[in-house]
């Protein structure tokens, strides 16, 4: 009895431990999954510390599908064997229930199929992972159309499907919040959209470059300058191309993708005519470069240099070498549709000079035509503005006829006891009279253009009797207790002509007759002087209305 109970306790303790370790084991897993997508390494790690010898099928192969998974996520590639993604497949195959491990294996499956230059199997495991996939399943939606867009692009595919899923997965990507993808799928449809001009591809390309400014990931900095330079100059927008070249070779000197933005450069300033930078730029270029498409955009630039010293043995050397180089690439859709972009080069060239020597033929007929143009509207601009000004002036010196007989009374009925002051404000109305007389009498005597000259020299001759303003001012002041000095002392940042609207305002002067004297087009123009002149010293009330209050003896009405 004893005997029976001590082998049923052995067993029970044997099972106990097996499941403890199959549970360990199964955390292990787990916490590998865990960090498939954000430490690869880690998870690396942690599965080659799992034990596989006692693993369950299904352990079994979970493990082969994160290790498969693993390997690529951390760049082993070589660790990434045909049996394990197979194993992968063929069990999930069989167990439906597991379907997100399933598309998972589809997918892995798939790259390695793309990987072993199989596009055909890798297309068809990626539509058949898509069509599995729940459609809440982002991260793996997210994965199928972005290889299936880089698939399509590898096989040069030119009827935007390859956009459209990248563009699936850019959305995917965002749901799922991995900044690494966004950046990636960001730069994919970037690339693509170029075809259609820089301006549709610009948005992308700079939000990948903001985001891989915030995540400190230099390398995809420089791609992203590197793809938006390539883009811009395929647009012929020269100098923003060489600014966004010159900029990622000086702030991501190590980055892979700077080569090609010192190319870039060089191709950006020999097109712009500048020879010596180009070469500059040329000569940082690593050399010999195995990239074919280097090679091209390298010859590019040496060719539109010598097109520059008008040395046409070399040009043509340099464009024959290109031309056998795109011949040989002709088997190769990758290269073909990169190279895509330098052929357009010297299709806007070609484009560009044929079309500045039609534009020259036109030119002198279109400038000689906007010449007389100009010079007839000119001349109507000028002779309308003459007929306001004369009409406005005639109107303003109809005014003086009637004021002049007002202030006559005015002076009579402000004498003083001061009899000095009386005769110095009589002489003062006497030379603003005669002021008015002449101009009168101009305006009947002379024709419409000699009066406008003949009356802007009278009053810029009247204006500047600064001796006329003072004694103006000096009558103010001798009459209201020097009320106009203490004004100008607290503004002495006021000009001359305002100083005079203000000393004759000041007197009761009409607005007219201010416009008159100080030259101005119109009463208009002094109203809006005035209104500018109250805001700027912080009046509440008109300036018509304060010089009023404080100046109570004028003779002016």
């Amino acid at each position: 009895m004893n005997k029976l109970f001590a082998l049923l306790l052995g067993l029970s303790i044997a099972t106990l431990a097996l499941v403890s370790c199959h549970e360990h084991r199964s955390g292990q897993l787990e916490q590998a999954d865990a960090l498939i997508y954000t430490q690869p390494d880690s998870s690396l790690a942690l599965l080659q510390a799992v034990d596989t010898t006692s693993l369950t099928d299904d352990a079994r192969a979970y493990y082969a599908l994160l290790w498969t998974q693993t390997a690529y996520r951390s760049g082993r590639f070589e660790l990434a064997t045909d049996s394990l993604a197979q194993a992968a497949l063929d069990h999930y195959s069989r167990h439906p229930e597991e379907r997100e491990r399933h598309v998972r294996a589809m997918i892995y499956m798939g790259l390695h199929s793309e990987i072993h230059e199989q596009p055909e199997l890798a297309m068809q495991l990626y539509k058949q992972a898509e069509a599995t996939a729940d459609t809440t399943d982002y991260r793996n939606l997210a994965q199928i159309n972005y290889r299936i867009g880089q698939l399509l692009s590898n096989m040069n595919v030119m009827n935007q499907e390859d956009l459209q899923h990248y563009e699936k997965a850019l959305t995917y990507y965002i749901k799922v919040g991995d900044t690494l993808q966004i950046i990636y799928s960001l730069l994919a449809t970037g690339a693509l959209m170029r075809n259609d001009g820089i301006q549709k591809a610009r948005p992308n390309l700079e939000h990948a470059y903001r985001l891989a400014r915030q995540c400190g990931d230099s390398a995809n900095c420089a791609r992203s300058l590197e793809y938006l330079a390539r883009g811009y100059l395929k647009d012929s927008i020269h100098e923003t191309a060489k600014d966004l070249a010159v900029y990622c070779v000086q702030h991501y000197p190590s980055a892979r993708y700077t080569v090609d933005a010192m190319l870039d450069a060089a191709c950006a300033y020999a097109l712009m005519g500048r020879n010596d930078s180009a070469q500059h730029y040329l000569d940082m270029a690593p050399q010999p470069d195995a990239n074919q498409q280097r090679e091209s955009m390298r010859l590019f630039c040496l060719k539109a240099m010598a097109r520059n010293r008008h040395d046409i043995l070399d040009y043509i050397a340099y464009n024959e070498q290109r031309e056998q180089l795109h011949d040989s690439l002709r088997g190769n859709p990758i290269i073909a549709r990169l190279l895509a972009i330098d052929r357009e080069f010297d299709t806007r060239q070609r484009q560009a000079a044929h079309a500045e020597a039609q534009s020259q033929q036109h030119n002198m007929l279109v400038v000689t035509g906007l010449t007389l143009l100009a010079i007839v509207v000119l001349w109507l601009q000028i002779y309308l503005r003459n007929r306001r000004q004369f009409k406005g002036l005639k109107t303003q010196i109809e005014h003086l006829k009637q004021e002049q007989a007002l202030q006559k009374v005015a002076f009579e009925n402000s004498r003083t006891s001061d009899a000095h002051l009386n005769q110095r404000l009589a002489e003062l109305l006497t030379v603003y009279s005669g002021l008015c007389d002449r101009l009168i009498a101009m305006s009947n005597d002379y024709p419409e253009k000699v009066f406008y000259r003949q009356f802007m020299k009278e009053v810029e001759s009247f204006t500047q009797r600064g001796e006329l303003l003072a004694e103006l001012q000096k009558y103010i002041d001798d009459n209201n207790d020097s009320v106009m000095s203490q004004f100008f002392d607290e503004h002495s940042d006021l000009n001359e002509k305002e100083r005079g609207m203000i000393i004759l305002t000041a007197l009761g002067m009409r607005s007219s007759s201010i416009a008159v004297c100080l030259g101005l087009k119109s009463d208009g123009v002094v109203r809006s002087l005035r209104a500018r002149l109250a805001k700027r010293l912080d009046l509440d009330v008109p300036l018509t209305d304060y010089l009023a209050e404080i100046v109570k003896n004028r003779p002016f009405i």
